[in-house]
């Protein structure tokens, strides 16, 4: 992606204007898509890498368990 282009998201967005890498997670709780959660690195810090898209579903996966059962997201 062209960085002008990441950097139009970034400002639709409202990321931090050194946003250079972003990571997003699906959150789902029983077969339902509830959301998704975004993590962000600035500039001067690594890409993100497997490890860390492992550990972001794992907290996608949480997150979406706990808005479930705080019954904060509307059922269809």
């Amino acid at each position: 992606v062209p960085a002008e282009q990441v950097r139009r998201w970034a400002t639709a967005r409202q990321w931090p204007e050194d946003t250079v890498h972003g990571l997003c997670a699906v959150l789902r709780s029983r077969g339902r898509t509830l959301g998704v959660v975004t993590f962000l690195r600035g500039a001067g810090r690594s890409a993100f890498e497997r490890p860390d898209a492992m550990y972001a579903e794992d907290v996608a996966v949480r997150i979406a368990t706990a808005l479930d059962l705080a019954g904060a997201v509307e059922r269809p």
